[in-house]
């Protein structure tokens, strides 16, 4: 007769804790950078809408925010601007889970295609 040693219960025990004090960590980093990049400009913000959502359903979504004032680097990021006093929460009934201030949004941007020359 043999006896199996209870790592299986020792693993739990120390996966599940573990687990849950990384995810506790990476929430509080994303609170903490959302917070910080929070629109300035009341008037012009990057809105951030669900991933998969398809592009024409992001920019109808968008348009009824306000005005599409540019496109980020994937399909579901838009540049808005419109009236300071109603844009952020247009944006979010339209759909956004988060707005950001442009400036900071840089890694959001398309790269800026090169000049051709002739």
């Amino acid at each position: 007769m043999s006896i199996q040693a209870p790592t299986t219960r020792r693993l739990k025990a120390v996966v599940g804790p573990l687990a849950f004090s990384t995810l506790g960590i990476i929430l509080s980093l994303f609170a903490a950078v959302a917070v910080d990049a929070q629109p300035r400009t009341p008037g012009r913000v990057v809105a951030v809408f669900p991933p998969w959502w398809n592009a024409a359903r992001v920019v109808g979504a968008a348009g009824a925010a306000g005005d599409i004032a540019g496109a980020g680097g994937a399909a579901f990021i838009v540049i808005l601007r419109g009236d300071p006093a109603t844009l952020n929460q247009r944006a979010r009934t339209a759909g956004a889970w988060l707005l950001l201030d442009p400036a900071l949004a840089g890694a959001c941007a398309r790269p800026a295609s090169e000049p051709t020359t002739s």
